[in-house]
């Protein structure tokens, strides 16, 4: 499978190095995009994906971190950008809002388009308004809303609009009854699997078997079959993921 959304840092682990180490013996996972939240992050997830062929990265400025979008655009001016697939985490969050999260927002997808890569979007009970904000400025090479809160009326949107979504580890959990109704309708070209590792690990045994699992047992594929499909909604979001 490829995990598309981790978060393989220092600042969020301590054991990095183990931690890389750990994640390239995955027999399971053929490749993971490891995103950036801020300056140091962002400089360092790519040093990471440049130095290991399973990792890949994505480049933003979470809404409830510092940085700017300037400061992207002059690390893939200056360093070896082939392994960056996507621009994010990027998006709106009301837990700490402020109008800078929407110009960064907006400076993210604008830097995406002159890139040509697609957005991550970081959305915490904010799916209309950044919804709204992708209307009036397009994603030219496609979005995500990662981790991807159940409401089915943003599902129908983003779809609507040739958007994805990725789930995780939510759709695990016994009281998952809104998250299984979004893998129920969604359009299965249209899912992405993520574990959002370390945030949304529920125990130390949670992996994307699970949530592959999960998903499986919902919309009835052979394993072969959801396989390939999600691994080539990956691969037609983030386009360098199949270079």
């Amino acid at each position: 499978m490829i995990d598309t959304h981790a978060h393989i840092n220092s600042r969020d682990l301590k054991n990095i190095r183990d931690e890389i180490v750990r994640i390239n013996n995955m027999e399971y996972l053929d490749a993971i995009i490891n995103v950036g939240m801020d300056k140091g992050t962002n400089k360092e997830v790519l040093a990471i994906a440049n130095e290991n062929s399973k990792f890949y990265a994505s480049l933003g400025i979470h809404p409830l971190q510092s940085g700017s979008v300037e400061g992207i655009y002059e690390l893939s001016q200056k360093e070896d950008f082939s392994k960056v697939v996507a621009l994010g985490e990027t998006g709106l969050d009301y837990r700490d809002y402020t109008e800078s999260h929407k110009k960064t927002f907006i400076e993210t997808i604008e830097l995406a388009n002159y890139l040509g890569l697609p957005v991550i979007i970081h959305s915490n009970q904010t799916n209309h308004d950044c919804l709204e904000i992708i209307k009036e400025h397009t994603p030219e090479y496609g979005f995500v809303f990662h981790c991807f809160e159940p409401d089915l009326d943003s599902l129908k949107e983003i779809m609507k609009l040739g958007g994805f979504i990725s789930v995780g580890t939510p759709i695990i959990r016994r009281n998952a009854c809104k998250s299984l109704e979004v893998i129920k309708q969604v359009d299965i070209n249209s899912l992405l699997i993520e574990l959002d590792y370390p945030y949304m690990i529920i125990d130390k045994d949670t992996d994307g078997i699970n949530v592959f699992k999960r998903i499986q047992e919902i919309r009835k594929y052979k394993h072969d079959e959801l396989e390939f499909i999600l691994d080539n909604n990956a691969k037609r979001l983030f386009r360098k993921l199949d270079e």
